[in-house]
């Protein structure tokens, strides 16, 4: 989905890369901020739902598959049935990710944020559409949710302070805010993309360690984007 046809405003919620010398345009305001959707640099990599990109990084010991590990196999399984049962499938790129572990080990997050897969489709109070929560921050902070369409034909990755989920899981005693609800990918496997990179830039300078190319030129293209 193309950010100008989104329902939802746009905006990055993301983690902050003041350590890397963007502190004008990433400054740390919290565990999250609130960023320039337009500003964001294009993804240095081919996306073609195959996650290519991603096969070939570091793996980790400690990523965000880790948390619930047990719990997603199953959740997933539900899913698939919920989205049949009102004839929709769900995206290529979202089923390949989250049905195989082997990539998860790529994608680490400085925050713990991991994979929480809801086991039904819950209709968005915005955009005629659904929404499936696909990834939690560890405090409860934000959440990720795969925005699809209603008749299935697009999908977009969006992102809340609320929590969107089955009755079953519901752990608020209060209505999400449906106006904090943010566009903040065109794809999920964009939305991946972004998530990762981000978090090895920010660990890269944290740790010390080398610089993926890929996050050099994004921090040159974030300092060039005006």
């Amino acid at each position: 989905m193309r950010s100008e046809h989104s329902p939802f405003p746009c905006h990055w919620w993301g983690i902050d890369l003041e350590n890397v010398g963007l502190e004008t345009v990433r400054p740390r305001t919290g565990t999250y901020g609130r960023y320039d959707f337009r500003r964001l640099p294009p993804l240095p990599f081919e996306l073609h739902s195959d996650f290519q990109w991603l096969a070939t990084a570091p793996s980790h010991g400690w990523h965000i598959g880790v948390e619930r590990a047990a719990e997603n196999p199953p959740a997933l399984l539900a899913l698939r049935a919920s989205s049949r049962r009102i004839g929709l499938r769900l995206p290529v790129s979202f089923e390949r990710f989250l049905q195989d572990p082997s990539l998860h080990e790529h994608v680490r997050s400085n925050t713990d944020c991991y994979l929480d897969i809801c086991p039904a489709l819950v209709s968005s109070p915005i955009g005629n559409g659904h929404l499936i929560r696909f990834l939690s921050d560890s405090q409860g902070c934000q959440f990720w949710y795969l925005y699809l369409t209603r008749d299935g034909s697009d999908h977009a990755v969006v992102s809340s302070p609320g929590f969107y989920g089955t009755q079953e899981e519901r752990w608020q005693d209060y209505e999400p805010d449906s106006g904090e609800l943010a566009f903040c990918a065109e794809s999920f496997e964009t939305f991946v993309c972004r998530f990762w990179l981000e978090n090895e830039i920010w660990f890269a300078a944290f740790e010390g360690a080398p610089m993926l190319a890929a996050g050099v030129q994004y921090i040159k293209q974030y300092l060039e984007t005006p």
